[in-house]
């Protein structure tokens, strides 16, 4: 399994020109956990949906942002996995989140110069004249695994964007 996460993030690394794309998004069945903090918690979030959705984990994680601005502390944000069913559990929301018109920028490379690439995509939504719902979104295709932390300048992450119709 992981040899085949592997090989698709370098067939999407291949592909992509890492430009601004219009996608429709479909809607999703995550479960998530809130939090407010710094973006670099966000792994323990990971680590409490993880354990409490178990087999029932079905895709990438991801994370919904939903500050308008960056934050350096008590940014709100939530750590979520799709699921493939509803389950209940503690400290962990089940629900669907919608789908609809988004812009996505592929972002490479490390976390912590991610917001160039949210600049791009914000600069070229906004050049539409459209407004952006909120929460934002971000699509970990390659990061860092639950044992070793990789290599940053490898990592993928699609940023998403819904835009109101």
């Amino acid at each position: 399994m992981i040899v085949e996460k592997e090989e698709e993030a370098k067939l999407v690394m291949t592909n992509s020109n890492f430009e601004v794309e219009e996608k429709t998004l479909p809607s999703v069945l995550i479960a998530g956990f809130r939090m407010k903090g710094r973006y670099e918690d966000i792994g323990s979030g990971f680590s409490k949906v993880g354990s409490a959705m178990g087999f029932n984990i079905k895709g990438r994680p991801l994370g919904l942002f939903y500050d308008e601005e960056y934050q350096e502390d008590g940014a709100d944000f939530e750590a979520c996995m799709p699921i493939r069913k509803e389950k209940k559990a503690k400290e962990v929301s089940v629900r669907e989140i919608p789908g609809g018109r988004a812009f996505t920028l592929l972002h490479r490379g490390p976390y912590d110069n991610i917001n160039l690439s949210y600049d791009k995509l914000m600069t070229h939504v906004k050049a539409q004249g459209l407004t952006i719902k909120r929460p934002s979104r971000e699509v970990y295709i390659k990061g860092p695994g639950m044992i070793f932390k990789g290599n940053p300048s490898k990592y993928l992450t699609e940023i998403q964007m819904l835009v109101e119709e």
